[in-house]
């Protein structure tokens, strides 16, 4: 590939595209490790419980997302890590919630962005997010439980 060619490649909507959607699939794997490794730690077993089984909706979203990465060429790209977890459940589950709200926001932002470069991709990703969503859900609930200031 010549020169010409990896400046025009640089500056197509695809590549940078799929730059974002790498960026998006790493905090996704991110995610998931966290998950698991939250609900490892936990003391509570219908927390621990709830928290594995999105541990593994998570771990599924990843791989999915990671197969749509390769099939295009591209690959995740690692996030950095934080240096705090957190001291109990709640600040952990709290800073998780951030996160998939996040990851949520980011993919709603590339559909449309997607839709007019790869349709198909576009439409794999509003059921990602729609997963994701759900995901919302049950990580809020979980988190609301530990929250040292809710009411039983």
């Amino acid at each position: 590939m010549g020169i010409i060619e990896r400046i025009h490649a640089a500056f197509s909507p695809r590549t940078s595209l799929l730059a974002e959607l790498a960026e998006t699939a790493g905090h996704v794997e991110a995610l998931a490790s966290n998950l698991r490794r939250h609900a490892d730690e936990c003391a509570y077993p219908n927390i621990k419980a709830g928290l594995g089984r999105l541990a593994q909706s998570e771990t599924a979203q990843a791989n999915a997302l990671r197969e749509l990465l390769l099939d295009r060429g591209a690959w995740p790209r690692l996030p950095d890590v934080s240096v705090h977890d957190g001291s109990n459940n709640w600040e952990r589950l709290k800073r998780d919630l951030e996160l998939q709200v996040r990851l949520v926001r980011e993919l709603n932002l590339q559909i449309p962005e997607w839709a007019s470069v790869d349709s198909d991709l576009s439409e794999r990703l509003r059921e990602f997010a729609a997963k994701e969503d759900e995901n919302i859900g049950e990580l809020r609930d979980l988190t609301l439980k530990c929250d040292p200031q809710a009411l039983d």
